[in-house]
């Protein structure tokens, strides 16, 4: 059997036949798996360790084009040792080896400044070390994703178009986005970072629409919860506030504008809260909060079906097949 002849068998899995009365057509999903805080117990590790984890089985049984991670891979409550960081990088890299794209979480690095904590860290130091670690200390996790592409002075934020497919990653995090709790680096130094991280945020999203032609639809994912309630009854962040405000507006605005204008299916992921949800915002845009985060020990599987114009996203969990919900509230 030639490798063409087995890469078309496989991939023929994931397609469904529709025979009609004169012509048969064959309709292809497209599937990718999304990890969201996890892990955070032994329990969670278990279930993504290989070959015997029931998570790692299903997710390998799937055959995704790629795992996505939403950050928070680790527990709020441990602290953010290099040991701990660079066991829980071989966890997640092993899950899927060479096709996981990562994106940080609050837990990863601005939360790693909490007095609670055994070992306190200053969170611009950790999130140097998660930098170097995550993105530039072998084993890549993206290194068999054929010409995935990276931003310019702000290396997590990827960008991967398979099959027309395109799924990318900004670096927005909790916190009100890394504007509070700054407990033990330098203040207006972090606040400065901030507005750094936000502006090139906004310069990826427009790198990302200069590839349009390239793709039939956009995967955004990030850590933080921007259409949480309490968000959304905050006040606007100012550059000197400290205090829990509404830092995602801008990204609000920014993802409706660019599905009216893509004119193409537009999926905004996220992790950072319990809800597992998912709902349609606009004619192009559609909002999944990701399972994870304790209340769900689950992965998310999310296909892609450019035949189905009113529903092109497809959203379950692997374990609970019956979720997510429809519409989010929280």
């Amino acid at each position: 059997m030639t490798n063409k002849t087995y890469s078309w068998k496989k991939r023929s899995l994931h397609c469904v036949f529709l025979l009609l009365t004169v012509q048969s057509f064959v309709i292809c999903a497209q599937t990718v798996i999304i990890l969201a805080d996890t892990p955070y117990s032994d329990e969670e590790k278990k279930m993504l360790q290989g070959p015997n984890g029931t998570l790692y089985q299903l997710l390998n049984k799937e055959h995704p084009s790629a795992v996505l991670h939403l950050g928070d891979f680790k527990s709020g409550a441990k602290s953010c040792t290099n040991e701990l960081l660079i066991e829980h990088k071989a966890l997640i890299a092993q899950t899927y080896p060479g096709k996981v794209i990562y994106t940080p979480g609050d837990n990863d690095w601005t939360d790693c400044d909490r007095s609670t904590l055994l070992h306190s860290f200053d969170e611009l130091e950790r999130l140097d070390f998660l930098i170097e670690l995550m993105y530039q200390t072998a084993p890549l996790l993206t290194k068999s994703l054929a010409e995935v592409s990276s931003q310019l002075g702000q290396i997590e934020n990827k960008l991967w178009i398979n099959d027309r497919l395109a799924i990318s990653t900004l670096h927005i995090v909790g916190t009100s986005n890394g504007r509070v709790h700054i407990n033990k680096s330098n203040k207006k130094k972090a606040l400065s970072k901030v507005n750094d991280r936000d502006k090139a945020n906004l310069d990826w999203l427009n790198k990302i629409e200069s590839h349009a032609t390239d793709f039939d639809a956009l995967i955004i994912g990030f850590q933080a919860d921007i259409y949480q309630q309490s968000v959304l009854q905050s006040e606007a962040c100012n550059n000197s506030s400290l205090n829990a405000c509404d830092a995602f507006a801008i990204y609000r605005q920014a993802f409706k504008a660019l599905a009216k204008r893509l004119n193409k299916p537009v999926l905004i992921s996220h992790g950072d809260t319990g809800d597992f949800c998912f709902e349609r915002l606009d004619d192009n845009l559609w909002h999944l909060n990701a399972a994870g985060d304790f209340r769900y020990i689950d992965a998310t599987k999310v296909s892609f079906n450019k035949e189905l114009s009113d529903t092109p996203f497809s959203v379950s969990g692997l374990i609970n097949t019956s979720l997510p919900m429809m519409g989010c509230n929280n």
